[in-house]
């Protein structure tokens, strides 16, 4: 929620606003200011300076909160007690925050529990504390170092909550935690993140006889929305038709009959005709205006699309970002402000490893070929040493979940470069406590959502459709589309990440050619393409590739090799890398926390992996 230039820490008092900047500016007697602060503005976020005794002071940027008292730009505190007091208060706030401790000593940047809108810290070659809310924001500060561990996990599908990021001079301040900048005149500046104690989680509970878990929810959901400040003429409630958006959706409806417009990225071929049918009987329900885009028409790396043409873009913003952000600009040039989401529904209706082992289930099989250690076949000599380091300097459990927080980093920025906010119900900590504490029946392919719609009265179809709805086939056709050919110029142009041993251009050529064959096997492509064009765009200036050009060869290519029409589409991607569950009751500290999982055997340096021909490749999950 901020960005600032901090050339080193200084008394508070010295700040003024500035309304034509937006910003908070440091004045001081020689003229020289020591930095500027500029809280991201928005109509359901509020922003304070308070000033304290004795040069200290801290800067507060926050959800709005529901009825409560409009706060002035600057407040000071009478005494210690009274400073103390509102520090407490802040920190206390139910929402999500970003606040800066300042003094003449030190910088002190805490987040909230919620993790929204996270800030990213770099410091430059003189010194200079440079922090935004978007990392592209940093590039012209920092060097396109990168981070080698996190190159892996992100190529290992190691979804691992920490502070470090891809670059490896760029540092993410994580939920709860507290970043401190300190520097002396003429000294260089240090930066440091102190991660907070873990989270507390429930576990499950016996109901009883009388209890009702849908009309708990029902309440409880409704309750959690209204805590936030926000215009039901200028919101936008995502309703894609899945049970995450829809739930969230249908509460506004509730609660605001007729205002509230809706949005969608819309499927191809049976799947969008169900998408179709299911969000019409869904609107019914009581909603304004409804945005619809068929991602069919604006498919990740499509050659006229904004990644093709070298605008810059972060490798974990995901592949579906051309057609979101289309389809932001819509809400915006409409006059939203706010737009709902589902996120966080897949999380709270999780089942734990021994929940899903009760069951009779298994852990599904990764969407890779894998070698005999869980690895990726397409790893480098480098990759496959770096397995191990997977796991080290985890963040510790805090009360909102991992997966939830990661996507934060990635999709606010999307929004906030638009105006607009956005607000994730599902993962508020109340739900997710509601959620942990229910059956595991109930939690099962998220029956507590599909009951609330029976309760309803939509159809069969809309609360247990045939056929799943996920973007799945969306990638799958992108990639026969874009994707091979793509990956193979980039090959053939130098890949950074085949250079530094990450990556092993023999095999990925391989998984080129099997892809193309087979169409089988969608992430062996997209996951080492959007990490080497992502690199690439963020080590150019904006629009310009290494030789002048954009970064990406304009392609346009007709559809070839098998299956070529829409297919079938694969179950939400889930890995044996990922970080071992934990038992709810369990409370693990930071320095407590397991660094590899007990399922994963980390590869030995140099290890030869057999690989399946192209025609005896596992079938895609289902």
């Amino acid at each position: 929620m901020f960005r600032f230039s901090l050339h080193r820490p200084f008394d508070p008092a010295a700040l003024r606003w500035h309304s034509a900047k937006g910003s908070w500016r440091h004045d001081s007697e020689s003229g020289q200011g020591l930095g500027w602060i500029e809280p991201f503005t928005h109509p359901a976020l509020e922003h304070q300076l308070i000033l304290g005794p004795g040069g200290q002071g801290f800067v507060i940027n926050r959800e709005r909160r529901r009825g409560a008292a409009q706060v002035s730009r600057v407040h000071r505190a009478r005494d210690d007690t009274a400073y103390a007091r509102l520090r407490a208060q802040a920190t206390a706030w139910p929402l999500g925050f970003v606040l800066l401790d300042l003094d003449s000593s030190a910088v002190r940047i805490t987040a909230s529990a919620w993790g929204l809108a996270p800030v990213h810290l770099t410091t430059s070659p003189e010194g200079t504390l440079h922090g935004s809310w978007d990392l592209l924001d940093l590039l012209a500060a920092t060097t396109d170092r990168l981070n080698p561990v996190e190159v892996v996990r992100f190529l290992t599908y190691t979804p691992i909550y920490s502070c470090h990021t891809l670059l490896a001079d760029v540092q993410t301040v994580t939920e709860r935690a507290t970043a401190t900048f300190t520097r002396r005149p003429g000294g260089t500046g240090r930066l440091r993140i102190d991660y907070p104690e873990p989270g507390l989680h429930a576990l499950p509970r016996r109901l009883r006889r009388d209890a009702d878990p849908v009309a708990a929810f029902e309440d409880l959901l409704a309750h959690v929305i209204e805590q936030w400040d926000y215009f039901p003429d200028t919101t936008v409630a995502d309703l894609s038709g899945g049970m995450d958006s829809t739930n969230v959706a249908l509460t506004l409806a509730q609660l605001h009959p007729g205002r509230v417009t809706t949005g969608a990225m819309l499927l191809a071929g049976p799947y969008g005709q169900q998408q179709t049918r299911r969000r019409t009987q869904l609107r019914r329900a009581g909603f304004a205006g409804d945005h619809r885009l068929q991602m069919v028409d604006h498919l990740p790396f499509a050659p006229d699309g904004p990644r093709a043409r070298g605008h810059r873009f972060h490798p974990q913003e995901g592949p579906y970002a051309e057609a979101r952000n289309l389809l932001l600009d819509r809400y915006v040039a409409d006059g939203a402000r706010v737009v709902f989401t589902g996120l966080g529904g897949d999380e709270v209706m999780k089942l734990r490893t021994n929940e899903v082992t009760r069951s009779g289930g298994r852990r599904p099989e990764p969407p890779l070929r894998i070698g005999d250690h869980n690895e990726p076949v397409y790893l480098g000599d480098r990759g496959r040493r770096l397995l191990e380091a997977r796991y080290d300097d985890a963040a510790p459990v805090g009360p909102t979940l991992w997966s939830i927080l990661d996507a934060y980093a990635a999709l606010y920025p999307h929004y906030m470069r638009r105006g607009l906010w956005p607000i994730n119900p599902l993962a508020a900590p109340q739900i997710v406590r509601l959620a942990e504490s229910l059956p595991a029946s109930w939690r099962t392919k998220k029956r507590l959502f599909r009951e609330r719609l029976t309760r309803l009265g939509f159809s069969q179809e809309v609360a247990h459709p045939p056929l799943p709805e996920n973007f799945q086939h969306i990638l799958d056709l992108a990639m026969r589309r874009h994707g091979v050919t793509l990956l193979e110029s980039l090959l053939d142009d130098g890949s950074r990440l085949v250079a530094e041993g990450y990556l092993d251009a023999e095999e990925l050529r391989r998984t080129c050619r099997c892809f193309a064959a087979t169409g089988q096997r969608t992430y062996e492509v997209y996951r080492p393409l959007i990490l080497e064009a992502g690199l690439r765009s963020l080590s150019h200036p904006p629009g310009r590739g290494r030789h002048g050009r954009g970064p990406h060869l304009q392609i346009r290519l007709p559809l070839s090799g098998p299956g070529h029409d829409v297919a079938g589409m694969a179950s939400p991607l889930h890995l044996p890398q990922q970080r071992p569950p934990l038992h709810p009751a369990v409370v693990v500290g930071q320095r407590g926390m397991e660094r590899t999982a007990p399922h994963v055997q980390p590869a030995r340096p140099g290890r030869v992996v057999q690989r399946p021909p192209c025609d005896r490749m596992p079938e895609p999950v289902r």
